[in-house]
């Protein structure tokens, strides 16, 4: 479920639960308002037709066999006159009827006439009234006493009683009178003050609730689109939010944090042209900045320079060295960070190279190697795409030596280089030198081949003297990738 939908359904809930708690206490007062209407207008036809019946008439009928005496057809033609009479819209008079003492228990309460017309229905003389399926026995007199009280007597809110008393003030009867709520009369009272207003009320929460959760979640759909496009890489995406100053300020951010990411990515593509892109996500990746330390590990560093270059360089304007070298550098940088070497330095015509560093390679030595074939193989092919466009070719010496160095960031805070230093670097560098007079492309010293010796094809070049060292070093030149089929020699 999307949070609009949340909003729309939490909102909408909310109204519905108010609106409904509102309409329910309002029909629980408009119940009682007509319950109370209903018992008033029932007291005042009961204390109106005991007003207008004789006692003495009641007197009379007052025992079995009454139905009989011409006093009983009087009274009840009157009470069904006076029942009849308000018969209306706003009442219904369902029945009115005598109660008596029992002649031979005054506790125990009888019918005396009941205007009832249905022969299985109607109450005749001497039937026991009974409520709540027993009979009532408190006498007439406990029946007046509770009636005053309706709220705490159980013959309910439709039913009234009045005293019937005679000449003496004995109280002789009750009359009682049933009403039942007219259908049209409840239904225009309830509607007008309950259904309608709460079918509007619950119609227009459903439309502001959806109005309301548009407001809301439209800048959130806008930033969400933002951050989208800048999770793709767009970068320069401005995110805006027409909204309150939280969704305002909350744009702000995000617009900061494309900038960050874009001064970010833009450090990153500077610097990827210096080591590849694994080491460099590494790098990164610890969010903070390196520290100006070293340590002692195993690497195998590659040095590589162009021969006769400075002679060649003399007889070509500026722009053509730049040209050239820019096009030279390009297509072998490819080469080094494709084998993950990481670029220490450019000297000029040619550049330092490190497997190992600062990312662990236990196969390095094997990717410096193969490195070198393929910088040779992409110098020969770009000095046929010269040559055909009659520009200048050269040739490339490289060196190769593995061993321990002191590798890591050196300089100060405002400007430091990742680089290695030691004997190992010094050997490559020479090496590298010592190509020329070796009439070798790839020179590797002894330590390189010994760990890829089955993997390519060598040429033994015997004890090679290098400057700086006393000792001679065992050299190799690497002709290509060994042929499984036959045995490399040694």
């Amino acid at each position: 479920m999307t949070y609009r939908m949340k909003l729309f359904v939490a909102l909408g809930a909310l109204v519905m639960i108010s609106t409904g708690a509102i309409a329910a206490g309002n029909y629980r007062r408009c119940d009682r308002l007509l319950r109370a209407e209903i018992h008033r207008k029932a007291r005042a036809i009961a204390s109106t037709t005991a007003a207008l019946v004789d006692p003495a008439a009641v007197a009379a009928i007052a025992s079995r066999g009454a139905q009989v005496r011409p006093e009983y057809a009087q009274l009840l033609a009157s009470l069904r006159a006076v029942r009849d009479a308000n018969r209306r819209k706003d009442v219904w008079i369902d029945r009115i009827y005598t109660l008596v003492g029992a002649p031979g228990n005054p506790r125990v309460v009888e019918y005396g006439l009941d205007t009832e017309e249905h022969f299985e229905f109607a109450k005749h003389p001497g039937d026991v009234y009974f409520r709540g399926g027993r009979p009532v026995e408190i006498g007439i007199d406990g029946i007046d006493r509770l009636a005053r009280n309706l709220s705490g007597f159980q013959a309910g809110y439709n039913n009234a009683f009045a005293p019937l008393y005679d000449r003496t003030g004995r109280l002789v009867a009750e009359v009682g009178v049933t009403l039942t709520p007219a259908p049209v009369s409840t239904l225009r009272e309830l509607g007008g003050q309950i259904f309608v207003p709460f079918a509007f009320t619950a119609t227009l929460a459903i439309a502001m609730a959806l109005l309301l959760a548009r407001a809301v979640t439209r800048p959130l759909y806008s930033l969400r689109a933002s951050i989208d496009r800048i999770g793709k890489g767009d970068f320069t995406t401005a995110a805006t939010a027409n909204g309150s100053v939280e969704f305002t300020e909350m744009a702000a951010a995000i617009n900061a944090m494309a900038a960050g990411l874009r001064e970010r990515e833009t450090v990153k593509r500077a610097f990827s042209g210096y080591i590849s892109r694994q080491v460099l996500d590494l790098i990164t990746s610890k969010g903070e900045l390196p520290a100006l330390k070293g340590e002692r590990r195993r690497i195998t560093v590659l040095f590589c320079d162009i021969r006769g270059f400075t002679p060649m360089a003399e007889g070509m304007r500026p722009e053509e060295v730049v040209e050239l070298l820019s096009e030279f550098f390009g297509h072998m940088v490819d080469v080094i960070l494709r084998n993950g070497g990481t670029i220490d330095k450019f000297l000029g015509d040619g550049m330092m190279v490190i497997f190992g560093a600062p990312v662990d390679d236990l196969n390095q030595e094997e990717h410096a190697v193969r490195t070198a074939l393929e910088m040779q193989s992409e110098l020969a092919r770009l000095a046929a795409v010269w040559e055909g466009q009659g520009r200048r070719s050269f040739r490339m010496g490289i060196g190769i030596n593995s061993g321990p160095a002191v590798v890591g960031n050196i300089g100060s805070q405002e400007h430091m280089e990742y680089t290695a230093i030691g004997d190992t670097v010094n050997l490559a560098a020479r090496l590298e030198t010592a190509s020329k007079e070796l009439s070798a492309d790839i020179v590797v010293s002894e330590q390189t081949q010994s760990a890829v010796r089955p993997q390519f094809q060598w040429r033994p070049l015997g004890e090679v003297s290098v400057k700086g060292r006393t000792e001679s070093v065992r050299a190799y030149s690497v002709e290509g990738v060994a042929d499984t089929s036959r045995t490399s020699p040694t």
